[in-house]
């Protein structure tokens, strides 16, 4: 994404979290095009950066046929050690990725 604006970080993962991303579009709109990294602690999570693109390690994983790669690079990341979780909304769909498995929420 073009990095200039940069949308703030640090912002809390709560309830608001939808208007976060919102404000976060509407500074720079090329946002919606990547992962949020999201530090946690032991209380909350806090938005690191913006728009990473994932490149997890080779791994075993078979992913699901015509799921894209957005689908196959979260699936393939939540193996990676110190990953908590992955989320993915994409079309009117939200899927959870932790520990190689893939839940549709």
């Amino acid at each position: 994404m073009p990095r200039d604006p940069q949308p703030e970080v640090g912002q809390t993962i709560d309830g608001s979290f939808g208007q976060v991303v919102r404000s976060a579009i509407e500074a720079n709109e090329a946002v919606h095009d990547g992962c949020i990294m999201v530090a946690v602690d032991e209380t909350e999570g806090r938005v690191t950066g913006w728009s990473y693109r994932l490149f997890p390690p080779p791994t075993e994983i078979t992913p699901p046929p015509n799921k894209g790669s957005a689908f196959n690079s979260c699936l393939a990341m939540s193996l990676v050690p110190g990953v908590f979780a992955l989320y993915l909304v994409s079309k009117g769909s939200v899927w959870r990725f932790k520990r190689g498995l893939a839940d549709q929420l």
